[in-house]
């Protein structure tokens, strides 16, 4: 037998209205609470973990410093083969000039190693075409001084040479050296007495500076001028900054190497700096 919708609609409430009235009967919904369930209300919400909200912030990374020129030089100190896979690691990721700057400090900080020496070469050899200067701003340039004595005759053809190396040591110091010829002439010699003697040296510009040693050589009738006073030139920064700054100017690599690539590649852009900061010092 069917039972009509009205009948169990009743039945439905009936049984709802129960429940809640068993359970609520005993409840005084109207009086207000006493002081002593209000301090039990208070006790217990206290007690409760706070609510947070959400906060709405936005993570913003903070900006690497810019890189310097002594930078990774500790590194190179501690563990250079660890220096070299962040340098890998550093290009791949397109941070060309940090990449640079770490393969600098294996070739004039790191303990010699020939292997790893060549392959800092080669990166820096890579590397440097594709960066900007060092520095662009001719005010902040650095400014030395090559410095020559000889003959009067050798001094005709040395002045130009000089010249013209001293355009080339600006660039390959990515702009942060200017560097002055001056070259002191004196009587030649009798030719009977053997070719002539050349003497050079580095200063700075003032009067009272710091100077690198004198290194003396000849110039005989079979020589290269030019590739002659470059490799002594090259002996002379690297004798200094090993003495002054305890960077290394790795020797070349092949005894034919052409000096001008030696220049550009063993001699760093830090190495470049410490020599005309240190130079530029006055004597104490």
């Amino acid at each position: 037998m069917r039972v009509p919708i009205p009948v169990v609609i009743l039945l439905c409430l009936s049984v709802v209205g129960g429940v809640w009235w068993n359970g609520t009967r005993n409840y005084d919904f109207l009086s207000p609470i006493s002081e002593k369930q209000a301090a039990l209300i208070g006790q217990k919400n206290d007690n409760a973990p706070p609510v947070t909200q959400p906060l709405d912030v936005k993570v913003v990374p903070e900006p690497q410093p810019p890189p310097q020129l002594a930078d990774y030089r500790d590194e190179a100190v501690k563990d250079h083969a660890a220096l070299t896979k962040l340098a890998l690691q550093m290009e791949t990721q397109g941070k060309f000039q940090r990449s640079l700057l770490a393969w600098e400090r294996i070739i004039d900080s790191a303990a010699p190693d020939e292997v790893r020496t060549s392959e800092a070469l080669q990166a820096i050899k890579r590397l440097r075409p594709a960066l900007p200067e060092w520095n662009s701003d001719p005010a902040k340039t650095i400014a030395i001084t090559i410095h020559a004595g000889t003959g009067k005759s050798t001094a005709e053809i040395l002045t130009p040479v000089l010249e013209e190396i001293a355009r080339v040591f600006g660039h390959a110091s990515s702009g942060i050296l200017k560097i002055n010829v001056s070259v002191a002439a004196a009587a030649d010699i009798p030719k009977s007495r053997g070719p002539s003697l050349i003497a050079l040296w580095i200063s700075g510009p003032d009067a009272d500076a710091r100077s690198t040693e004198v290194l003396t050589f000849t110039n005989g009738p079979d020589k290269v001028l030019r590739d002659d006073v470059l490799t002594n030139l090259l002996r002379i920064i690297r004798s200094y900054l090993t003495r002054t700054a305890s960077l290394t100017v790795p020797e070349p690599v092949k005894p034919d190497e052409n000096p001008f690539d030696s220049m550009h590649l063993h001699i760093t852009r830090l190495g470049w700096h410490e020599l005309g900061s240190r130079l530029n010092k006055s004597l104490e």
